[in-house]
């Protein structure tokens, strides 16, 4: 017995000489000028042994920012049906968030490892939101008003897993094998009460939406990184294949307030089943021979994705029918070359594709109502990927502390998604009085050349930036090109280190206009300033000062023929003051 107690004596002594203890607490809060007030809390803490470690991760979070929005909306018809529509709304959400995570890694042996991570999630809220309008029919006739109101309440739940096995090579050291999956699963439930009033709305409407969205995301990946070296040459290998998986189930039922009572309103009931696959085989190399690096990534897409209707009212299984079913290849190339002059000077160029693909909402060919009184959506299964090719050219110039860049950037990106209005579709639900129908189409092409030149100082002390930069862009339709937008960009960062424990950190930018197919939004100021102390022992205070001024921002949204404009003016501001501390150990 007293040989068995001191062999665990060694062994408990043998895992300690090992263990480190990490962890950070970090706590924060602040509020701003509206009213709103936010606080949130993370605590971190990590055991690390000879060949195993366990994390601990816990975080919470409040937030409760009310907003005002003033908006004007001027619906305009070539036929003669014009009216002018102003709304005044009042948004208060209110959301708490709760996480808690395990970590856990063990070394099989000085070559291969496993990790793995899970941790869960709740998060609850709700949200009233008061919204008065104020309508004139035509612009002589005397206006009318009306006020809905929204009470949401919704709560969640969400698992996330990864967990990875890597191995190393012994007779190749720069050689590493990876394999592992990343899994995310949620489940929403919210409930949606609204009442209209007023002789804005043909009729007084109370009706009451419950919603429940469930989404499981998963993704495998392979991958093989190596570097070779040979003639005087490097290069850098890196190979895999990524494939990632997502399920999205979304219902909602609807009631409607009649006689008093709560009844069914099977006008509104929907559900709906997504499924999205990809197969992602890619390649990347950096090539260094003498003073220039060639980079070249290629990556194949195979997508494969299909929506079903989902109809509680539907009894057989045959009457569930697919919305649609599709799959496309892409081909994602970026290659770049860089040539490094001598040790100050340097040139680079590249080019890159990227892909953004619709949701699923934006593709489901049936209605579903909108965020405001009269509005519905209508998505089109037949959108496609929007594309963007990207040429910059870069020139660089470091001497001392100083660094110099210059970039000229090329854009033309193709297939953009736009909203429109859909007023030939239903005239039944596209009344100009009654009801809007929103659609999206590829309709827009737009093409952007620009150049920016930087600055930044990194001296022991001051640490600095400013830039400036200048874009044109041309938006049109996918033949031709009929509209064109010009503007520039202002900014400075500067970090004072007044001594080893303090520091200023200061932000200032200005932006001009900017539009993006038929969107403008408009100038934005945006301040920081930001007081940190730092402790010998760990513990870090700051306060921040944040403005954010949107001067002005428009959004107009047309039908596909450009004869219909619905033109939204908001003007928002945002300034908070936000404190906390953060321990790291």
């Amino acid at each position: 017995m007293k040989k068995l107690f001191s062999i665990f004596v060694a062994f408990f002594l043998s895992i300690a000489s090992y263990a480190q203890w990490s962890g950070n607490l970090d706590l924060g809060g602040g509020t701003n000028f509206s009213g709103s007030n936010n606080e949130n809390a993370a605590f971190k803490v990590k055991y690390s042994g000879k060949r195993t470690y366990v994390g601990l991760n816990l975080a919470g979070s409040h937030n409760y920012m009310p907003s005002e929005q003033q908006t004007t909306i001027i619906d305009v018809k070539k036929e003669g049906n014009e009216y002018y529509k102003a709304e005044d709304k009042i948004i208060k959400p209110r959301n708490w968030d709760a996480r808690a995570g395990v970590d856990f890694g063990y070394a099989l042996d000085t070559l291969n490892a496993i990790d793995v991570s899970v941790s869960y999630s709740i998060r609850a809220g709700n949200e009233f939101v008061r919204l008065s309008t104020e309508r004139r029919e035509g612009l002589s006739r005397e206006g009318i008003t009306g006020i809905q109101e929204d009470s949401v309440a919704n709560k969640s739940g969400q698992i996330d897993g990864i967990i990875a096995y890597t191995r190393k090579f012994k007779n190749r050291p720069s050689a590493v094998f990876s394999a592992g999956g990343v899994y995310y699963g949620k489940s929403n439930l919210e409930r949606k009460m609204r009442f209209t009033d007023g002789n804005f709305y043909l009729k007084h409407k109370h009706y009451a939406t419950y919603s429940n969205l469930n989404d499981i995301d998963f993704k495998l990946n392979i991958a093989y990184n190596d570097m070779f070296n040979f003639n005087g040459s490097k290069i850098k290998l890196s190979a895999g294949i990524d494939s990632p998986l997502n399920n999205d189930v979304d219902g909602y039922t609807a009631e409607s307030f009649v006689g008093g009572a709560w009844k069914d309103s099977t006008d509104y009931r929907q559900s709906y089943y997504y499924f999205s696959w990809a197969a992602e085989p890619y390649v990347n190399l950096v090539w260094t021979v003498g003073k220039f690096d060639f980079s070249l990534k290629e990556r194949i897409q195979w997508y494969s994705h299909s929506m079903m209707d989902k109809l509680d009212e539907k009894k057989s299984r045959s009457d569930i029918k697919y919305l649609f079913d599709k799959e496309d290849w892409q081909n994602i190339l970026a290659a770049g070359v860089k040539f490094r002059i001598n040790e100050r000077n340097s040139m680079s160029l590249d080019y890159a594709r990227t892909i953004s693909r619709p949701d699923y909402k934006k593709l489901c060919p049936t209605y579903m109502i909108g965020e405001s009184e009269g509005e519905y959506f209508r998505g089109n299964p037949e959108l496609k990927p929007e594309i963007s090719d990207n040429v910059n050219f870069n020139y660089s110039y470091i001497r001392s502390i100083f660094n110099l860049s210059l970039d000229f950037h090329y854009r033309n990106k193709t297939n953009t998604a736009e909203k429109v209005m859909d007023v030939n579709f239903d005239p039944s639900t596209t009344d100009l009085g009654e009801k809007t129908l929103f659609t999206w189409i590829n309709n827009k092409r737009q093409e952007s050349k620009g150049v920016k030149l930087d600055l930044k100082m990194n001296g022991n002390d001051i640490k600095a930036e400013i830039w400036t930069a200048f874009n044109n862009d041309v938006y049109g339709n996918n033949k031709e090109f009929n509209k064109e937008d010009f503007n520039y960009e202002l900014g400075s960062r500067i970090n004072v280190y007044l001594n080893q424990s303090i520091k200023l950190s200061s932000d200032l930018i200005y932006v001009s206009a900017k539009e993006s197919a038929y969107n403008l939004k408009g100038e934005d100021v945006i301040a920081n300033l930001r007081f940190t102390k730092t402790f010998a022992n760990g513990l870090e205070l700051f306060g921040e000062f944040r403005d954010i001024v949107d001067k002005e921002n428009h959004e107009q949204t047309w039908n596909q023929e450009l004869t219909y404009l619905k033109d939204v003016v908001t003007k928002p501001m945002q300034r908070a003051l936000l404190l906390g501390l953060s321990y790291r150990f």
